[in-house]
């Protein structure tokens, strides 16, 4: 997608988006009564911040907060530290916008559940909900069982209906969940989160300074369910795994990332990624890969190993004539891609098609120092030179990674027919 294309995107993105908020019947700003930022420390803070509209903060009856409006707020617009909460609670349909300056987020909840079983029940729900320029949508930090739902789940294929919950055009990205565990995401419609960033194709930093938020990140997160959302425009990765493990990440749609759809790296393990409907990511449709061998990233978060990556549609993946002609698309891209060392990981019965570079892809980065990159650059296209292995009985059986019953019409020479 060009570059002007995206900006017309974003537009209409922003266009439409205000106008929901005066819709007719809708729950949105209009509609909503404003309120200060909350913050809730303590369980008496529930009973003294002026925003509860019900419930009693049982598992079975609590706490409601919202449909509130929070507007412009110097700080986060909801933020909730569990460290000595026995309440539960829900927060409801709440509209937050700002102005897109500042580190402020729209809704922060930590140390929920931080023990890692369920004392009290969290929850962001509401297909009316709605968090625009902010810096994160919604941050979850060193916590469990927490529940996003935004209500739009689509209950016949991927993706979401209509209403959903909307976090769009905040500067970093939607949802960033971190050092977490047993979150569930689902149901929400995520739109021009993020900005493009400069990606580190030979350490896979993690850090938000190469990738950002984008869409949904997961860092450090493990049993965790993202299911049925669907993000559009948003940069630099609509869905990312970094050191996390033993989630799954199903029924999403995905759209015009300035990187790739999904990412799976740093030590992210038994992942599954099936039944995800994704296109036109500028590089990469899929993409499962470990940093470069001696690299402190590989040192600290070790191999990535035994993902499944089924059943998923991807295609139209490449850069922008302008990505090429400037020297920052990656000479390993393509549709599905498998990157250096990572391995045992399976790529069964997926559609890929259109993609620049190929469909099925089994590559590793070459470092080239005079490149804008840091890596050899596209065009031509340099597959088949994996040298590295972490695993899988080594480079000769393919690090033990297994392509198999794929759809696809460009498939490296050295990944089996399908």
């Amino acid at each position: 997608m060009s570059r002007f294309n995206r900006l017309v995107t974003m537009i209409l993105g922003a266009v439409i988006g205000a106008a929901a908020l005066f819709l007719p019947g809708s729950l949105h700003a209009g509609n909503s009564s404003s309120h200060a930022p909350i913050l809730i420390q303590s369980d008496s803070d529930f009973l003294s911040c002026g925003c509860v509209t019900g419930g009693s903060g049982t598992p079975d009856s609590p706490y409601i907060i919202g449909p509130w409006s929070i507007n412009n707020a110097s700080a986060d617009a909801v933020r909730i530290d569990g460290t000595h909460l026995s309440g539960s609670f829900v927060l409801y349909n709440l509209t937050i916008a700002g102005s897109q300056t500042g580190p402020y987020n729209g809704i922060v909840l930590k140390h929920i559940n931080p023990a890692g079983t369920q004392k009290i029940i969290a929850k962001v729900i509401g297909s009316q909900t709605s968090i625009i320029n902010r810096n994160i949508g919604i941050l979850v930090d060193s916590s469990s069982y927490v529940t996003l739902d935004g209500g739009g789940a689509n209950p016949n294929g991927a993706g979401i209906i209509s209403p959903a919950g909307a976090i769009n055009q905040n500067i970093s990205g939607a949802i960033d969940i971190e050092n977490s565990s047993n979150v569930t995401v689902t149901g929400w419609q995520m739109s021009a989160n993020g900005q493009d960033q400069q990606p580190d194709w030979i350490t896979l930093d993690p850090a938000l300074d190469h990738w950002g938020v984008g869409g949904v990140r997961l860092f450090g997160v493990t049993h965790s369910l993202i299911d049925h959302n669907a993000a559009n425009n948003c940069t630099s990765i609509s869905y990312s795994l970094f050191n996390s493990s033993g989630n799954t990440v199903s029924n999403n749609t995905a759209d015009y990332p300035f990187v790739a759809n999904f990412i799976v790296s740093d030590g992210s393990s038994n992942n599954i990624l099936t039944g995800n409907v994704a296109g036109t990511g500028d590089f990469f449709g899929i993409l499962v890969a470990d940093p470069l061998p001696n690299t402190p990233t590989l040192s600290l978060y070790g191999s990535s190993h035994d993902n499944l990556i089924n059943n998923n549609i991807s295609h139209s993946n490449g850069p922008t004539g302008n990505e090429i002609k400037s020297g920052t698309s990656p000479a390993f891209l393509g549709g599905i891609a498998i990157l250096n060392g990572t391995y045992n990981n399976k790529i069964l019965n997926n559609q890929d098609w259109s993609s620049t570079g190929g469909d099925l892809v089994w590559a590793q980065v070459v470092p080239d120092s005079t490149s804008a990159i840091g890596v050899v650059t596209y065009p031509p296209i340099l597959h088949c030179n994996v040298t590295a292995s972490e695993g899988g009985g080594g480079i000769a059986k393919l690090n033990g990674n297994v392509w198999s019953g794929n759809s696809a019409k460009l498939i490296d020479p050295c990944i089996p027919a399908q």
